[in-house]
């Protein structure tokens, strides 16, 4: 006699930076039963591989502790780790996940993309038996995205975002630096995110970063999560 394999059920929401994830995934958390929201910056997040710094999750010196083949190997483990202890009567949602806590960080260490790719493709092979969803917040306009966010969040956030951004491994190598730096690391990261949604095996719904009515994009999401 075989014994049953538990299979957890995972939904993922991801996109840009300010594009509503947060609020999408309480919005969620609060509308579907038995579902456990992992905010990006919360403490008890299983699937993170460093403590969030200022800016909410964003590991800008993450690269004095991980390569990106360190970083890429730890954070499948970490995913295998949670996968084994994972309820099948739970609906997992993950905030800023698989995208913005891995293959983000992936990218700012510079990884080749043929790694980033592999990684991608590791990951879902992980992912296989976890029933897994993607709500993805899909940005048109990755400058104009920037912009709106650096307005919103005032002058302390956004001197804070670009000196991190200056730290990196990506922005290094090319002799990057300030407002303009980030916006060409910015629209680049915004390209291959929306790259590798392309490449998503699995159930997905895309949705525009900055829609025009975030209540028609709220009520969207939570329908199709549920169904």
């Amino acid at each position: 006699m075989q014994t049953a394999v538990a299979r957890p059920r995972v939904l993922f929401i991801d996109g840009v930076p300010g594009s509503g994830k947060s609020t999408a995934a309480a919005a969620v958390g609060g509308t579907l039963p038995n579902s456990q929201v992992f905010a990006e910056t919360a403490s008890h997040h299983p699937l993170l591989l460093a403590a969030p710094d200022q800016m909410g999750a964003a590991f800008a010196d993450i690269h004095e502790t991980y390569s990106a083949d360190s970083f890429a190997a730890a954070a499948l483990g970490k995913l295998e780790a949670f996968l084994r202890s994972a309820r099948d009567d739970v609906l997992y949602v993950f905030e800023s996940h698989p995208i913005q806590s891995t293959v983000r960080v992936l990218f700012q260490l510079d990884a080749p993309g043929s790694a980033i790719l592999q990684f991608w493709s590791d990951l879902q092979d992980r992912l296989t038996l976890a029933q897994p969803r993607l709500i993805y917040f899909q940005e048109s306009n990755p400058v104009q995205a920037l912009g709106q966010i650096t307005g919103v969040r005032g002058p302390a956030w956004t001197r804070y975002l670009f000196e991190a951004f200056e730290k990196t491994p990506w922005m290094l190598a090319r002799g990057l630096s300030g407002a303009e730096g980030g916006e060409r690391m910015f629209v680049e990261y915004a390209g291959l995110i929306d790259r590798l949604v392309d490449l998503w095996r699995f159930p997905r719904l895309t949705l525009p970063a900055r829609p025009q009515s975030y209540d028609a994009r709220t009520a969207a999401l939570t329908k199709w999560a549920a169904a």
